[in-house]
């Protein structure tokens, strides 16, 4: 129950909530602020001071708020979600989200949405079970809530049940069929599952929600490569690319594609379209180097890499893709100079990144490679 207010706080506190409405959160704190230098002890001043603080992403200051708030009532649940929200979503202290959320539990045993946030909470901590049966509190209080059902989905996919993971999904796009994105995620479940045509038609439904989904095109794209449909596959890819005719990013995704599927001439007018909307020249031959690296086209590659280091001989990516390719070809000597090179120019980052790459295993072996470590 809200405290009896004196006239004067009052004001200001009403006028604060009003700027809250108007989302003038600073205008909204400092009528809190005269309201409290008044009437010190007020907890709805107090609480939406707080509310404002974390909206401003002053997260330390929401925090002693709330604090303020459940001192004067400690056993209102509000103060400790939000505290709770706070850790959550600013700090992402997920541990001390938690005891926030069991307080305000204590509280208020339905609260869908505080059983909502603590089940994300535990799902990031990777405590699976835990927020597997949190999830099942949040939907028994709401059952209709798709949100709960997609991340419930989605974690069960963590876990490795996809089976149930997809009935969750599909419940979710029961209560709520026009979220493209959770068609999508249901497509690359069923891609998961080598169910392949009900991932296909999963993904056609989610871009006639969103036809200008760049991602989606590129995925179908993948898919149907997978069941050798490669015409159809060709135009799913160039749907990808009218939606991001600007991306060089998106020309260097088609110049992988028209790669992969032989036409050599078209990827090399594609490559000449990435390098035309690249304004960083550098990025521009390193990323086609990339692309051809990935392929096992490492001639061509490192020959891209050298284009970049014309331009800019002091970059470490570049020394270290380099070093790469000549590791897969077996071509030591220039393998161990171009690491070298990498790691003198960035120590930690490039010698962390060899010890695992297995790129390197081919000389993984060599005294000189365990040095360089």
């Amino acid at each position: 129950m809200s405290q009896a207010l004196n006239s004067e706080p009052e004001l200001f506190f009403r006028q604060g909530l009003d700027h809250m409405e108007a989302f003038e959160y600073e205008a909204a704190i400092a009528n809190f602020d005269k309201a409290l230098a008044i009437q010190a002890n007020l907890y709805e001043a107090w609480y939406n001071r707080g509310c404002a603080m974390f909206f401003l992403h002053r997260y330390k200051e929401a925090i002693a708020s709330f604090d303020k708030a459940i001192e004067i009532q400690p056993d209102n649940y509000l103060a400790w979600y939000q505290r709770g929200e706070v850790q959550l979503e600013g700090l992402c202290c997920y541990e001390a989200s938690i005891v926030n959320f069991d307080k305000a539990l204590e509280l208020k045993p339905d609260d869908y949405n505080t059983w909502w946030d603590r089940s994300f909470a535990l799902y990031q901590l990777k405590r699976y079970e835990e927020a597997l049966a949190s999830y099942d509190e949040t939907l028994e209080i709401k059952p209709d809530s798709w949100f709960a059902w997609n991340e419930r989905g989605c974690l069960l996919c963590e876990m490795g049940g996809y089976e149930k993971a997809l009935v969750n999904f599909d419940k979710a796009l029961e209560i709520k069929p026009d979220q493209y994105l959770m068609w999508s995620e249901r497509g690359e479940l069923l891609e998961r599952l080598e169910r392949y045509e009900e991932a296909l038609a999963s993904y056609d439904k989610a871009l006639e929600i969103k036809p200008d989904e760049y991602l989606m095109w590129s995925e179908r794209g993948e898919l149907l490569e997978k069941l050798e449909r490669y015409k159809e596959a060709l135009a799913s890819h160039e749907k990808a690319l009218n939606c991001r005719l600007e991306d060089d990013l998106a020309w260097y995704d088609w110049t992988n594609v028209l790669i992969r599927l032989g036409r050599t001439e078209d990827a090399k007018a594609s490559f000449d379209k990435a390098f035309e909307v690249q304004p960083d020249k550098v990025k521009a031959w390193s990323n086609h180097g990339n692309a051809l690296h990935e392929l096992g086209r490492y001639e061509e590659a490192i020959a891209n890499y050298n284009k970049a280091l014309e331009l800019k001989p002091d970059d470490a990516d570049t020394f270290y893709n380099k070093a790469c390719c000549y590791a897969l070809q077996g071509d030591v000597e220039q393998a161990f100079q171009n690491l070298q090179q990498a790691i003198n120019l960035s120590p930690d980052e490039n010698r962390e990144a060899a010890r695992t790459d297995s790129d390197f295993d081919n000389i993984r072996g060599d005294e000189r490679f365990q040095m360089l470590m």
